[in-house]
């Protein structure tokens, strides 16, 4: 009995140490999205990340099992900051998604990381053999779902044009963005903001465009 209790005594997580972990685990989430957002996940290593923690590789996979554990963890902690950000959800109206996906691209360019780490990882992440392959995949799947589904509220309320049809404006919508973004990269002199307001402008009828408050 007296040895199952040393036993015992010796597993027990000292008071704290979940918190510990989680301020860890996030010390290499931001580390991670550093190193992947300037060298991609090809051209970044686990050593660049553990050195940035001030840890060894064996305690970045302590917390992560693998480097594409890892990616898809940074990932899915930038798709949570840009969330937190633009609060798009299925079940607002679709002036809110027009204010939300300005509030984001407003966000983009001042947190210029963030714009670097989808560009480079989702560049990759077309060669089907990349970790990230399949959560850009469904990532697309659900940004198309929910702003068409948001814009196609546009269309009822009589703010979007008449000749267009919501699940075309949300690919543009999309596409367009994610070009802006590249472009953007290589020249933040001009205003890529101003660029996805004149797309609405472009789309809305002339009661959107006044409740867009454009």
């Amino acid at each position: 009995m007296a040895e199952n209790k040393t036993r015992k005594g010796e597993m027990a997580r000292p008071k704290g140490d979940a918190s510990v972990t989680a301020a860890r685990k996030l010390q290499i989430l931001q580390a991670a999205f550093e190193v992947f957002s300037s060298k991609g996940f090809r051209g970044g290593s686990l050593a660049q990340v553990a050195d940035l923690v001030g840890i060894s590789e064996a305690g970045v996979l302590h917390h992560f099992k693998s480097k594409s554990d890892l990616l898809i963890a940074v990932l899915e902690y930038r798709d949570q900051i840009t969330q937190e950000v633009a609060h798009i959800t299925d079940d607002m109206s679709g002036i809110e998604f027009v204010s939300g996906w300005f509030d984001l691209v407003e966000f983009n360019v001042s947190h210029p990381g963030i714009v670097e780490l989808y560009c480079i990882v989702s560049a990759e992440a077309t060669a089907e053999d990349h970790p990230a392959h399949e959560f850009f995949k469904r990532r697309y799947e659900y940004v198309i779902g929910i702003s068409t589904k948001l814009i196609a509220d546009l269309a009822k309320r009589g703010y979007l044009k008449n000749n267009l049809e919501p699940s075309d404006v949300a690919r543009s919508l999309i596409a367009l963005s994610d070009g802006l973004q590249v472009q953007w990269l290589l020249d933040r002199k001009w205003d890529m903001l101003e660029e996805h307001k004149n797309f609405f402008r472009a789309t809305l009828s002339d009661t959107g465009i006044s409740a867009a408050k454009l």
